[in-house]
């Protein structure tokens, strides 16, 4: 489901067509972006999608950890964390080709490692997809 919101979309309406560094953004900036964009890759296809998507180079998964718990999603930032822990020393392999043979392990829907880890995991992202729209455009207001 798509779930958009004034101040969410005013945020990113800010930074369209800009290029700037994630890290140097402001708070609530930062961490809405963070949040809303990895929601709407993982709204879209899973973590599958969402670790296969070519990601800025120098950018640390644990922001997105940080931008889910920073606008209030505590329990998404935790099952974050855990499937960033299924990688090699907790951080996905920079090069894609390494990430792509690693994640076919934990992403075949009928792997032990699927079903009793990641369905579970991944499954709070799709049931709080406008939840984490919500928290992120509170997070937006209190920081006003």
């Amino acid at each position: 489901m798509n779930v958009s919101n004034a101040a969410v979309d005013a945020v990113f309406a800010k930074y369209a067509d800009k290029d700037v560094d994630i890290q140097s953004l402001n708070e609530p900036d930062r961490s809405v972006i963070l949040s809303i964009s990895a929601q709407g890759i993982i709204d879209s296809g899973g973590f599958i999608t969402f670790f296969e998507d070519d990601i800025q180079e120098g950018v640390d998964y644990q922001w997105f950890v940080d931008g889910y718990r920073n606008i209030g999603e505590g329990q998404l930032a935790n099952n974050f964390s855990e499937i960033l822990s299924l990688f090699p020393e907790g951080k996905p392999q920079e090069s894609l080709e390494e990430r792509q043979t690693h994640l076919a392990r934990f992403f075949d829907d009928e792997s032990p490692e699927y079903i009793n880890i990641l369905g579970a995991l991944e499954n709070a992202f799709f049931d709080n997809n406008e939840r984490v729209y919500a928290a992120a455009e509170a997070f937006i207001i209190s920081k006003s």
